[in-house]
Parts: structure tokens; sequence; C-alpha cells
């Protein structure tokens, strides 16, 4: 089996605890990189206003994800969902390009039977279809396991 499935499976049957992330249809996962699950946290109400949805920071023992519960709420549910696995990509490879972030995540996301044609329809709607962004994220996931992403 391939390593990323076999985290992606282990992420969604790991117990779930209060660092897990719950999808858009009630279930739930958690992060897991380097064999550990990430810690998953709702930012302080002080930093709600601030311009993200989800963040991904180094701490002493590792990574640590933050949720802006209330932005969340407010987008598409595969959206919503799309953002775990990019959150959790940043940790697992780990990186901070955005690119390589949106790819392994959508790769993951793939492995985890939670994308597919219509999924990734309308998760290029909402980053502008036929937008740059959102091509180099499509072509980077489609390159094959076993290629090296661009």
């Amino acid at each position: 089996m391939d390593f990323r499935v076999a985290c992606v499976i282990l992420s969604l049957v790991a117990s779930v605890g209060a660092d897990a992330f719950t999808f858009a249809d009630g279930a739930s996962a958690s992060c897991v990189a380097g064999g550990k699950i990430v810690k998953e946290v709702d930012a302080e109400p002080s930093q709600t206003g601030l311009n993200f949805t989800g963040k991904t920071v180094r701490i002493s023992s590792g990574f640590l994800i933050i949720w802006n519960a209330e932005r969340l709420k407010t987008l598409p549910p595969e959206v919503h969902d799309y953002l775990f696995f990019h959150e959790c990509a940043h940790t697992r490879l780990p990186t901070t390009d955005e690119l390589k972030a949106n790819c392994a995540g959508l790769q993951d996301m793939r492995a985890a039977g939670r994308a597919g044609f219509a999924i990734e329809s309308r998760l290029g709607a909402f980053y502008g279809p036929g937008g740059d962004y959102w091509t180099r994220t499509l072509k980077c996931a489609d390159v094959t396991a076993t290629s090296e992403p661009p």
C-alpha cells in the first residue's frame, strides 16, 4: 500500500479526540505527520478577525494547526474539507510552499475518497475557473505517485 494512502487512512480511522477536524458531512479525522497526531485548535477570539481560515505553525513539539472557526463555517463544504488536507500537508511534507501543500493536500483528499471530478470542479470554481493557482494544483496532483511533482 502506498505510504501516503496508509497515512490518510490512518488519519481517518484514528480515534477522534479534541484535536480532530470535523468535515462538512460530520465525519472527523486527525492530521497525522511523522507518526504523531498534529494538534489542532481554534483561533483565539482576538485572532478571528485576521485574514486566515487555517494556518500551520511550527512549535517545539512539531506543528500546530490553527483554525478560524468563524471563517471556516462560511465556506462551501468541499472547500471546508479541502483546507484540512491542505493544512495537514503543510505538516506532513513539511513545507511552507502553498502550491506543494495544495498538491499534496489534493492527492491526500483523493486517497481518502473525499475528492473526484465533481468536488474538484467545485474547488476550481471557488479558486477561479481556469485560474493559474488551481490549474497548477491540478497539474501537480495529477502527477503519478512515482513521479516527482513539478
